[in-house]
């Protein structure tokens, strides 16, 4: 899911007319987001802030169609980021979270505001705003409830971790190299550890698919590293027993 061009043409209009101007105070910023929300979507929500990282939570009714859906996401994410824009929250990320009444499947949008007014003011293209910078995360019932309650100051490595995951995962499987992981294969961000970030592999994966895997870490590691300024040591995949199953350093030979 992508960021629809009205909203991109809202966001820069935010941007030039209210850079100087605080329409929503930190104090009650979030009772605003939850207003607008609800005049612009007819929605209810609840907006959370956790030191610099602003929650919006909103429950769909399992009978709504996949595109008003569609439509009060989009229009929820934006609304985060004027008010966010507008503010003098200090707000660095925005994370807007969509669920289903029984909790059964939950989509997560996490933005960074930096790579928002970067894209906005020139500094990032609009190929690598929509293509390497969208991060995504979508849940089934057995870890739903926990992404919804999740609720915690996100940092830049753990944004540019949680990303590299999106990104995978978002990938087509038409691509040979993803094609290769297999269909069901999933990664799930676990943590942070002394440097070494620490990802979860949904399924058991064969020496084929790790070489491929390896590869594809390899990648990404190089990649947002640079994006962001930032390294990790390296990227470990373990399996749900808790097996270490491959380790990822830009010192590997590929």
């Amino acid at each position: 899911m992508k960021m629809s061009k009205s909203v991109a043409c809202l966001l820069v209009a935010i941007l030039l007319l209210n850079a100087c101007d605080v329409s929503y105070p930190k104090e009650t910023l979030a009772q605003s987001l939850e207003k607008l929300i609800q005049k612009e979507c007819g929605q209810d929500s609840k907006a959370y802030i956790v030191g610099k990282t602003l929650y919006l939570d909103i429950e769909l009714d399992d009978l709504i169609s996949e595109e008003l859906a569609e439509h009060k996401v989009d229009t929820a994410v934006s609304s985060a980021i004027r008010v966010v824009l507008s503010s003098d929250s200090g707000i660095q990320y925005t994370v807007t979270t969509v669920y289903h009444h029984g909790k059964n499947a939950a989509l997560r949008i996490v933005l960074s505001i930096d790579d928002v007014k970067s894209y906005y003011y020139g500094r990032i293209s609009r190929s690598d705003y929509y293509k390497s910078r969208n991060l995504l995360e979508i849940s089934g019932p057995e870890f739903s409830e926990e992404m919804i309650s999740d609720k915690h100051d996100i940092t830049v490595g753990e944004y540019v971790g949680r990303l590299i995951v999106s990104q995978i995962n978002m990938t087509p499987r038409t691509n040979p190299p993803f094609r290769a992981l297999g269909p069901v294969l999933w990664l799930l961000y676990l943590g942070i550890e002394n440097g070494n970030l620490i990802l979860l592999v949904s399924d058991d994966a064969n020496i084929g698919v790790i070489a491929v895997l390896k590869d594809i870490l390899k990648e990404k590691l190089e990649g947002y590293s640079k994006k962001y300024d930032m390294f990790f040591d390296k990227i470990t995949v373990v399996e749900f027993s808790g097996k270490n199953i491959l380790s990822v350093s830009l010192d590997d030979d590929i």
